[in-house]
């Protein structure tokens, strides 16, 4: 009897531990979690104030701008408070460029009415809709249309920058992106860049810029098989001489894209000279490249270009006169797509 009150006894003091080291144990065990959930809860919100990239301040590419009345202009860092959704770009190149990281949220393009050159690889993609308005023409701007787009962030180059105070009164967050000719792809690329950085789009960037980098290097290395070459505009059946000056807008077919300027003695213009066909003659380029700045079919300029007069130069007898796409040329330079598809017109056509 003695015995079994002692197991018995026994067996209860077991019992009585064992239940005291599980509640100690479920105890701890819910102490740990509590614990690690807040550590974890902790390290989470600490990896996402070290990675996120907002608050961001932005740079224009140009400190600044002289006006056409002598005025200077002078382009204000932005910072943008977070990632923009809502996005106006009035440069054709740039959205080129945005649509080519992969970038949403376009909400407002210089459509003029259906008319502006936007490039035809995104001009559907891009056409005034419900979600994205027509927001003027590149130097006609549509305040109203602007303001109505609720625009988080716009885009402006050289032909906006006149109304660049009128658009910040619309939004403080207006930033140029224009670039000069002093180093053309290095100016692509820095656009490049820029949106990548804002949009969170580095990984695509470098692929983009690799691929551009290719192009370049082939057409430096097609264009150094020949002695020289002359870029033109036509405009109206009136055409244009560019040369490598620093003023020149095409400056970069010689500086960056390799070819040997047959003349250096036209006179200093974005816009090129007043250069007659006589003027072609008398330099004779071995390559003539001819941007169209009507943006017509390349054959209905062709009867005002290959006259008798052009018919007597070099590139004309070896078959090097180049035609090239206004809109990509004129209109849309700098952007990624549009660069690349320059060069590939310039191998495709120089076989």
């Amino acid at each position: 009897m003695k015995k079994w009150r002692f197991l018995t006894t026994t067996a209860a003091l077991t019992l009585m531990l064992a239940a005291c080291g599980a509640e100690e144990e479920e105890t701890t065990t819910a102490e740990d979690t509590e614990e690690t959930a807040a550590t974890e809860t902790s390290n989470e919100e600490t990896a996402t104030e070290e990675t996120s990239a907002f608050p961001m301040t932005v740079q224009s590419l140009s400190a600044g701008r002289e006006n056409e009345d002598g005025s200077s202009l002078t382009f204000e860092d932005v910072t943008l408070e977070e990632e923009p959704k809502r996005i106006i770009s009035f440069d054709y190149g740039f959205l080129d460029t945005l649509d080519a990281l992969g970038v949403e949220g376009i909400v407002g393009v210089a459509a003029n009415g259906g008319t502006g050159n936007v490039p035809a690889h995104i001009r559907d993609k891009y056409a005034p809709s419900d979600d994205i308005a027509d927001v003027g023409s590149l130097k006609e701007i549509n305040f109203e249309a602007v303001a109505a787009a609720e625009p988080d962030v716009i885009f402006i180059s050289g032909r906006q920058s006149a109304f660049y105070e009128e658009l910040k009164e619309i939004t403080p967050n207006v930033v140029f992106i224009g670039s000069d000719n002093s180093d053309y792809i290095a100016g692509v690329k820095e656009t490049v860049d820029l949106a990548a950085t804002i949009f969170g789009k580095e990984e695509k960037a470098e692929e983009l810029k690799a691929t551009l980098d290719e192009k370049v290097a082939a057409v430096n290395e097609k264009a150094g098989g020949y002695e020289s070459a002359l870029v033109a505009m036509y405009n109206d059946k009136k055409i244009s001489g560019f040369d490598n000056g620093e003023d020149s807008r095409f400056a970069y077919v010689y500086n960056d894209f390799g070819f040997t300027p047959v003349t250096e003695d036209i006179e200093a213009s974005s816009h090129g000279s007043d250069f007659s066909y006589e003027s072609i003659l008398s330099v004779d380029p071995e390559v003539l490249l001819v941007i169209d700045r009507t943006v017509s079919d390349v054959e209905a300029i062709q009867a005002d270009i290959e006259n008798d007069i052009i018919k007597q130069t070099r590139a004309y007898k070896e078959g090097k006169i180049v035609y090239l796409d206004g809109v990509n040329w004129y209109f849309s330079s700098n952007g990624i797509t549009t660069e690349t598809q320059k060069l590939d017109e310039i191998l495709n056509e120089l076989k």
